[in-house]
């Protein structure tokens, strides 16, 4: 049972009882099990591995997936060559092939987390997670820090964030940054957690600092769509008129 849909860089998922993935597929990306140079589906096929078991959110990043479920499991499947599938470095898990470029693979999904997940947000080459236990975890591609692991490039398992404060409302995961809402997250918050490198964050700082001081409705407004700008993912950059108010 699938209760979401989600698109990635190449490929797309269907929502309906049973879970279906389309577009390009040649690191297992779509979890059909195959592995063939230049593997594409132009029609959506069911993901058979997954038969029976209730999704409620799935999550697409450059060349990997992953799925939660009802009861807070997490499965990964694709490319995992920066640690994004969050199995470690080595090899010998059951599904995991290698090709002419040694990246490591999963053509089926596998189970990762057992339970206690509540959010999930993929970003290009990293993954991110909220558990129930009110923890943030990310692992993956981290040369900017994304992956929220100060101690290494590649994070390859699943890593604690024990920075955040408040109620984690949503996880969103670009190519190279992440952000988290909170009900405690301020503009400048989001802004300094490697959100995207904009000439225009340092604007925000001011306007949210004038927005508090003030009361004003239309400064408030602004700081509310930047924040949705912020969270929508990939590396981007804010118009000169979105500071038009």
């Amino acid at each position: 049972m699938w209760g979401c849909s989600c698109c990635g860089s190449i490929r797309r998922w269907c929502t309906t009882s049973m879970g279906y993935t389309w577009g390009l597929g040649n690191v297992g990306q779509l979890g059909h099990c195959s592995l063939q140079s230049g593997d594409k589906e132009l029609l959506p096929r069911r993901v058979v591995s997954l038969d029976g078991v209730f999704i409620k959110d799935i999550s697409c990043g450059g060349v990997h997936t992953c799925a939660l479920t009802t009861k807070g499991a997490l499965y990964t499947w694709g490319g995992g060559q920066a640690g994004q599938l969050g199995l470690g470095p080595v090899s010998g898990f059951f599904s995991c092939k290698h090709n002419e470029s040694d990246m490591m693979l999963r053509n089926i999904p596998i189970l990762v987390i057992p339970a206690g997940v509540q959010l999930v947000a993929c970003g290009h080459s990293h993954t991110l997670v909220f558990t129930k236990e009110g923890r943030i975890h990310g692992w993956g591609y981290n040369s900017y820090g994304q992956a929220a692991n100060e101690k290494c490039t590649y994070a390859w398992y699943p890593s604690p964030v024990d920075w955040c404060v408040g109620e984690v409302r949503k996880l969103a995961a670009g190519g190279g940054h992440s952000a988290v809402l909170t009900d405690a997250c301020s503009l400048k918050e989001l802004c300094e957690f490697r959100l995207a490198e904009s000439v225009n964050l340092a604007n925000a700082y001011e306007i949210e600092d004038v927005a508090s001081r003030t009361g004003s409705d239309a400064l408030a407004r602004l700081c509310e769509r930047l924040r949705e700008h912020m969270l929508d993912g990939e590396n981007h950059r804010l118009s000169n008129d979105e500071f038009d108010v």
